[in-house]
């Protein structure tokens, strides 16, 4: 077993080799307790190491280290910025997608921008498609617009649109819907005034956790991504409501529909991580089950073989039809088609995914304890 206490003292070794292992062996493994230790190497190490830090904290991916990451945008280095840039695409905090949007701006280096971009488009969150779309209009270098526009194309396939123009349609809709009744400076004040909030990006993790904590009672009966991800919204929606009731009572804000919408979107976003584990899972598990299918076939292949050749000789039949081949033990079995994977059934996907889903949840419990006042929390 690996001792993460002796990696995360390794840290601090004076051989820069020794420190560059025990950060890329801690990046590897995960684990939570290496990310107050990583911060600190983020800000005093070699520039090598700081950069393989913030990348290790992206593939931990714990919360904490946005403020870090965010900071690091702001790094003299160009390739510290990078770096910073990259992984907070890795986080789906509002705080992420505005730093980034920031670089995207004004970042001086095309590079850094263009990465930017890309991540966002990683997020996927229509948070950030009005200013993308600003941004494609201006006169960029070409590298930054090819980033802005796979963005935008990301961003709309994340949201359930085929192309980038029915994402800017739907954009301007939701835009022409609260300017009825809040006006588009009015909504950037109401945007600023809810981001100011100390405590948001916990409570909204909170909520998500508390609404999706035991949702493999739920989903294990799901065998499609598409249903899998209506019933996430369902769980999501269902007590929205009172979480909204009692973030204006948190913020002492009347929420306006922009506000509204805009807390909607960011539980929607802080889900993504625990929705994309879940779907990947179910697909391996998909896989699996037809890699046992396919197996079984071929035992039942050899069973048949073996009666075919009793009967020849017991009975001598001579007039009998070959018997089929089964593959050999070594040959690789052909991956399965896409046919192949949709048609496994529902009952079958259910007998195995349902514990792993509940593992999926307890890497994020951490997020029920991000709010300390947790017996008024309690009733969502």
């Amino acid at each position: 077993m690996v001792n993460i206490s002796k990696l995360i003292k390794q840290l601090t070794n004076e051989d820069t080799a020794k420190r560059e292992e025990a950060i890329l062996a801690l990046g590897d493994l995960r684990d939570e307790r290496a990310v107050e230790p990583l911060i600190k190497v983020v800000n005093q190490d070699s520039i090598e190491n700081r950069t393989y830090s913030i990348t290790a904290l992206a593939e931990i991916g714990d919360h904490r280290a946005i403020e870090t990451l965010i900071f690091c945008l702001m790094d003299n280095i160009r390739d510290i910025r990078l770096a910073a840039a990259r992984s907070l695409g890795k986080f789906t905090s509002p705080q992420a997608i505005s730093a980034l949007l920031v670089s995207v701006r004004k970042d001086p280096d095309v590079s850094v921008k263009s990465r930017a971009a890309l991540s966002l488009g990683g997020i996927g969150s229509e948070l950030a498609v009005e200013d993308l779309l600003a941004e494609s209009k201006l006169e960029h270098p070409a590298p930054l617009l090819y980033s802005i526009d796979s963005a935008l194309k990301m961003i709309a396939k994340n949201n359930g649109y085929e192309t980038v123009d029915q994402l800017a349609h739907a954009m301007v809709e939701k835009r022409v819907k609260h300017e009825e009744t809040t006006p588009e400076s009015q909504q950037l004040l109401e945007k600023e005034e809810l981001l100011r909030f100390p405590n948001l990006w916990p409570y909204i993790r909170k909520y998500v956790f508390q609404q999706l904590e035991g949702i493999q009672t739920l989903l294990s009966i799901e065998s499609n991504e598409k249903k899998a991800e209506k019933k996430i919204a369902e769980i999501l929606g269902e007590n929205f409501w009172r979480f909204s009731a009692f973030m204006v009572k948190k913020t002492a804000i009347k929420f306006s529909d922009y506000q509204s919408d805009m807390l909607w979107q960011m539980c929607w976003d802080i889900s993504k991580p625990i929705r994309s584990e879940i779907f990947q899972m179910m697909k391996d598990h998909r896989k699996e089950v037809v890699e046992i299918d396919k197996y079984r076939e071929w035992l039942d292949i050899i069973e048949e073989e073996k009666e075919r050749e009793e009967v020849i000789r017991g009975e001598a039949v001579l007039d009998i039809k070959p018997p089929l081949k089964a593959p050999p033990p070594t040959q690789k079995a052909p991956p399965p088609t896409q046919k192949e994977v949709s048609e496994v059934t529902a009952a079958e996907l259910a007998r195995s995914i349902s514990g792993d889903i509940e593992d999926i949840m307890k890497k994020y419990s951490r997020w029920k304890d991000d709010v300390e006042d947790q017996d008024e929390f309690s009733e969502f």
